[in-house]
């Protein structure tokens, strides 16, 4: 085995930038035509924005417990889209205060120049956190990264994953170097509180005491300004709405299923009851988690620990949308570097290449009924390929030559 050959790469690079190029013109094309189309639109560039554009004008309006009363909120919707995303109810407001906080200023923007500014921020912050992740396989890596289909889509819909996935990769990224740093951004990630659960149990096993610190510090100061700022009313609002979606949605509404790239809601649409979806989602994610605290505590290169965090991340969640499959692009890049500094076999890259796929299948599955969320089980697979690279680094040590960075660092 060796690493990949050097006109491979440029193939690589080639076939993305060609990729790249159509989605850079489809994403042109569908924001040009939603920024020039008079009246509100059923559907266009950065729909889901609007409920994030709608949640900071009622709360800027009406004070920030107000984003909880749907009709006012659905009232502010429809002036800016002609289509409810829910019916009946028009995306509902399910977010932390954390997350309303950085939403105020953009309140005060009109929403075209609110959707410019989320969508440019989103996207830099992505690119620049996932070419600190792949800088060391060299410059063309970044060509692949920045053709994710993840990426383009999170960025057509206006939706938030491009923000937290960057915050998760530039932690992973800082924690062996700059641990106070890397817990800021684990911290930043209690605007979705969901997607940071795995990160102390990995920083416990490896004993980084200063990120879990630093990552409590930040949250608890997160939450703290959120309250003082909006109100503690805010809280026992949230709790009860995430309660009511959850009964309502993710428990009892077959149409969210289908575009839910989870263990959970595989089982659902195959006619298991929601305690029996919940018991089958816990049957993979324990396991998961019991690898990822293996992989942290031991001497794994620290490339497969991150991958294993993060694929961890997403199979341990019963709620999932395939927008957060955005999140996917950074266990694929520290496997791809892992792969490309410590060689691999062609079944290694086609799995690299199949994950890469996968937020295209996500979104064909949401529109075709019977074709199912393949995502779950190519996350598992690539748990087993990361416990799989670790097992054979374990049998045949690599080179000191070929050591990775991060583990030179951590060392």
């Amino acid at each position: 085995m060796r690493q990949l050959p050097q006109p491979w790469l440029f193939r690589i690079a080639l076939c993305s930038c060609v990729i790249l190029a159509i989605e850079l013109a489809f994403t042109s094309s569908l924001a040009w035509s939603t920024f020039t189309r008079s009246g509100a639109p059923q559907a266009g560039f950065g729909i889901d924005f609007s409920v994030f554009w709608s949640a900071a004008v009622v709360a800027l309006a009406h004070g920030p417990s107000a984003v909880f009363d749907q009709s006012l909120l659905m009232t502010v919707e429809r002036t800016v889209r002609s289509g409810a995303l829910f019916a009946g109810t028009s995306g509902p407001w399910l977010y932390p205060p954390t997350f309303l906080l950085f939403l105020l200023p953009l309140g005060m923007m009109p929403l075209n120049v609110a959707l410019t500014a989320f969508s440019f921020v989103g996207a830099a912050a992505y690119l620049r956190a996932m070419w600190a992740t792949v800088r060391r396989a060299g410059p063309l890596a970044l060509c692949p990264v920045a053709a994710f289909p993840g990426l383009w889509l999170a960025l057509c819909y206006g939706q938030n994953s491009l923000l937290t996935a960057a915050a998760a990769a530039a932690a992973l990224v800082s924690i062996p170097t700059r641990p106070i740093l890397a817990g800021i951004f684990i911290g930043l990630l209690s605007v979705k509180p969901q997607l940071a659960l795995i990160f102390p149990l990995a920083l416990i096993c490896a004993r980084q005491w200063r990120c879990i610190v630093s990552a409590a510090a930040c949250s608890l100061l997160l939450w703290g300004v959120s309250v003082v700022l909006l109100g503690a009313d805010m809280l026992p609002a949230w709790v009860h709405t995430v309660s009511w979606f959850k009964h309502t949605w993710i428990e009892h509404n077959s149409e969210i299923w289908r575009g839910m790239p989870t263990i959970y809601a595989t089982a659902r649409s195959a006619g298991a009851s929601a305690r029996m979806a919940y018991g089958l989602q816990g049957v993979v994610a324990i396991p998961a988690c019991a690898v990822t605290a293996w992989l942290w505590r031991g001497s794994a290169r620290y490339e497969l620990k991150a991958a294993a965090l993060c694929c961890c991340t997403l199979v341990a969640q019963p709620y999932l949308l395939y927008y957060d499959l955005a999140w996917l692009a950074i266990p694929i890049a520290f496997i791809g570097v892992d792969l490309y500094r410590h060689s691999g076999r062609g079944f290694e890259w086609l799995s690299l290449l199949a994950a890469w796929a996968m937020p295209l299948q996500s979104v064909a599955a949401t529109m075709t009924p019977g074709v199912g969320q393949w995502a779950p089980a190519v996350l598992v697979w690539l748990l087993f390929l990361i416990v799989r690279r670790h097992g054979r680094q374990a049998l045949q040590p690599a080179k000191q030559g070929n050591v990775s960075g991060y583990d030179r660092l951590v060392s």
